[in-house]
C-alpha cells in the first residue's frame, strides 16, 4: 500500500467513494478536488471525480480545472479497485509516469 509523503494530515490514497467529509462545516469535499500529494511509491496523485465510469486501473484524462476524469488517452491512471470507480465518485489518480 503506498503512502503519501506530502505533510498533510488525513490523506487515504486508497478512498474510492462519495463526497468525504472530515470536517462537518465543510460544504465541499475535503480534501478539495484537485489536491496533489507525493506518495513513496515516487508518484504524484490528484483527487479527482469521476464523470463517467472507468475501469480499475484505466488511464483517463484528467479535466482542468473542473477536476472530473474519464477513461482516455491521458497522463493518470485510476486506482485498482474492484469494480472501478463509478460515475460521480472521488478518487484518487496517480500519475501514470514519474
Amino acid at each position: 500500500m503506498v503512502k503519501h509523503i506530502t505533510p498533510s494530515l488525513g490523506i487515504d490514497l486508497t478512498y474510492v467513494g462519495p463526497k468525504p467529509y472530515y470536517d462537518a462545516n465543510s460544504a465541499t469535499a475535503t480534501p478539495a478536488i484537485g489536491t496533489v500529494v507525493k506518495a513513496d511509491d515516487g508518484h504524484d496523485y490528484v483527487f479527482a471525480v469521476s464523470s463517467a465510469a472507468v475501469a480499475s486501473g484505466a488511464v483517463v484524462i484528467l479535466t482542468e480545472p473542473a477536476m472530473t476524469f474519464a477513461t482516455g488517452a491521458g497522463a493518470w491512471t485510476s486506482p485498482t479497485i474492484t469494480g472501478g470507480v463509478p460515475s460521480g465518485e472521488y478518487a484518487w489518480l496517480k500519475r501514470t509516469a514519474i
